[in-house]
């Protein structure tokens, strides 16, 4: 049973995907929207409760300047009803300062001044006119100081007696200190928030840098080596030719045979052009190339006649087997396609670990899908599951000096250029990998 067919027994799960750019670009708008919608319930949620709180000290403060005004203001004089006084405003936990009708502080708590320090005689003489000590005026002029900062930040309530609707006195209110705190944490809460978020990208910022360092890094690498074959292949031309001279007088005639005057030039000429593609392979990275409909059997031909010469000498060391079907045409770049097939087929023939060792490739259209599908299989090492997580990531490597640039690149080219998908079908240790371009048609 061939790559296709075994591969058809797996089910029908290879759907064509949007481009992984595009996808990546989904995901950042995505994650810039949940992370707004967080920020934005957060601050509506911190912003209502201190809004709560407020609306119940204003609640708290009323209750109580309608107890004064049941009671008389006159009362609070009296000794017990000045009991009673102080109990109720002892237990209130944000500023509250009560005025007569003369505006002179009669009660007050968490104002920054202990209503013990000024007693109630001494209340009264200032409201009768008389004389009290600086001490005790300066502590009072404290509290009235207060009262207007109060008022500044919350409207007086006013307290009318029962029945008679007398104007009693007014009941200056602040908030508890725990709101004032709370006041702040919608912002601090958006703060944090966004602090947390903006390390998280820079984070991500970071490593997509690193990727970029690595991936620049590889490509060198991955240049030197696409131009080093066809390089070395006319220094070798070069050099044959340059042995026939020797023995030569200068001046003389050197004389080829036809036949191997005509392979030398055809070899030539076959390695000029091979650095002509790789010049418009690397020149198309970076930039949105031209795709126009065409059968992907050629392009997948030529990449497989570029692996079959480099393949081992030895005689059935590498089996290398091919299946062509009529496909409809698709979108493709050749260049592009080509070099995404070639590293496919390096990274099956570096895959292989015994002999003999089988690569098998094949074109043909998956009913199931209506896609055009390129497999590469080979009964190579295989990979285990953690693997093929991260095979097509960038500097991801199993060889000793491998850079992980093939299939990242060829990832990009098949589904950021192309549109398509690519991925591995299956895979086991010591059962060899099938790999598959998908198109769409």
């Amino acid at each position: 049973m061939d790559a296709t067919e075994r591969s058809a027994t797996r089910g029908t799960s290879s759907l064509p995907r949007p481009p992984r750019g595009d996808r990546t670009e989904s995901l950042r708008a995505w994650l810039f929207v949940v992370c707004s919608v967080l920020i934005l319930v957060l601050f509506l949620f911190t912003s209502t409760l201190v809004r709560r709180l407020s609306e119940e000290v204003e609640t708290t403060s009323r209750v109580l300047a309608r107890f004064c005004a049941q009671a008389s203001f006159p009362a609070t004089r009296d000794a017990g009803m000045r009991e009673i006084f102080s109990q109720v405003i002892a237990s209130v936990d944000f500023p509250m300062v009560i005025t007569d009708i003369d505006s002179l502080p009669r009660a007050w708590r968490q104002v920054g001044l202990d209503p013990a320090l000024v007693p109630a005689a001494s209340l009264d003489s200032i409201e009768s006119g008389e004389a009290v000590s600086p001490v005790i005026r300066a502590r009072i002029e404290k509290v009235r100081a207060k009262v207007a900062e109060l008022d500044r930040r919350n409207r007086p309530i006013e307290m009318k007696q029962s029945g008679t609707g007398a104007r009693l006195g007014l009941v200056h209110y602040g908030d508890p200190p725990v709101l004032e705190r709370l006041r702040w944490m919608p912002y601090l809460s958006v703060a944090s928030l966004a602090l947390v978020f903006g390390l998280a990208f820079f984070g991500i910022r970071s490593i997509r840098t690193a990727e970029r360092r690595s991936i620049w890094v590889g490509m060198a690498r991955e240049t030197a080596h696409q131009l080093g074959t066809p390089l070395s292949s006319m220094m070798g031309w070069i050099e044959l030719l340059r042995t026939r001279t020797e023995g030569v007088s200068e001046g003389g005639n050197v004389t080829l045979p036809r036949a191997e005057l005509e392979e030398t030039l055809d070899e030539m000429e076959r390695d000029v052009d091979r650095l002509s593609k790789v010049a418009q392979r690397f020149s198309h990275v970076g930039s949105t190339p031209v795709l126009h409909p065409a059968d992907v059997t050629p392009v997948v031909r030529q990449a497989v006649q570029y692996a079959r010469r480099r393949l081992p000498r030895a005689s059935g060391e590498v089996v290398l087997r091919e299946r062509y079907e009529d496909v409809p045409p698709v979108n493709l770049n050749p260049e592009l396609l080509e070099w995404a097939v070639e590293n496919l087929l390096s990274n099956a023939l570096s895959a292989l670990d015994k002999r003999p060792g089988l690569i098998e490739v094949s074109v043909g259209k998956r009913k199931e899908t209506e896609t055009v599908e390129i497999v590469v299989s080979d009964n190579g090492r295989g990979m285990p599951p953690s693997e093929q997580k991260r095979a097509f990531d960038p500097g991801y490597s199993t060889k000793r000096r491998g850079w992980g640039l093939g299939l990242a690149l060829a990832r990009r080219v098949v589904e950021e250029y192309h549109g398509g998908r690519i991925f591995i079908r299956e895979s086991a240790p010591g059962e060899g990998t099938t790999m598959v371009i998908s198109f769409p048609t």
